[in-house]
């Protein structure tokens, strides 16, 4: 990476942290407005990552699904989803980093990676980067999945974590009427969704911060159209 290249990506990963802090704290203000625009308040959002989390505060909502302050790696979440009520039926154990498939991965991310707990569904893993024991990893995940609606899911994907074009179609081709994928240029996918500013990596680093600029979420959450382009 040169060095006009590293003063972009510092730049924007402090744009990235302004722009949540001030949302986050906005939240509480303006969140009673927002769930006016709702059809619905009952719903499911699985997610590969954080951003599940974001959304329900972004309402003032409780959490009514296991997939907050976590991430999934990509292989591990499109088998997750595509069974997902044996992997939410299935115990959660834990194992240390040494263990795990993704210490490679883990180890170039560093920080949270290297100490956060990481949790195994059956086959798959789980990374709970904002959990600081492997207990406070198991109740919240244990007491927020008795929460899911399954009459009202979304699932929502991206392109990062090792997510392949392959792996792209394969979630493009699953059987759920409300998902997208946020991708980092156009792949022609019927579910992609692009998130800009991406189109130079190899994925997508942060889909959290911006991601009302590439789609409406009370669109997607009322079944509208939902893409910003």
């Amino acid at each position: 990476m040169n060095t006009i290249s590293k003063i972009k990506k510092a730049l924007r990963d402090m744009s990235l942290k302004v722009c949540l802090k001030s949302r986050e704290k906005l939240n509480p203000y303006f969140a009673p407005y927002r769930r006016k625009k709702l059809k619905r308040t009952d719903f499911t959002i699985i997610s590969n990552n954080c951003w599940a989390g974001h959304v329900y505060r972004y309402y003032g909502l409780s959490y009514t699904t296991p997939t907050v302050g976590l991430f999934f790696f990509a292989d591990d979440y499109l088998k997750f989803i595509k069974n997902l009520k044996h992997y939410i039926n299935s115990d959660l154990h834990f194992i240390p980093l040494s263990e795990s498939r993704h210490e490679k991965e883990l180890r170039i991310q560093g920080g949270k990676s290297l100490a956060c707990p990481i949790g195994v569904l059956d086959d798959i893993e789980i990374i709970f980067l904002h959990y600081k024991t492997e207990q406070e990893a198991n109740t919240k995940w244990s007491r927020r999945k008795k929460r899911i609606n399954w009459d009202n899911l979304y699932v929502k994907m991206s392109q990062m974590n090792g997510c392949s074009y392959e792996m792209m179609c394969e979630f493009d081709n699953l059987p759920y009427n409300n998902k997208f994928i946020f991708v980092r240029q156009k792949y022609g996918l019927k579910s992609e969704v692009v998130y800009e500013s991406y189109e130079n990596d190899n994925e997508i680093t942060n889909d959290t911060n911006y991601f009302r600029k590439y789609i409406n979420i009370t669109n997607w959450l009322n079944g509208k159209p939902y893409r910003m382009y």
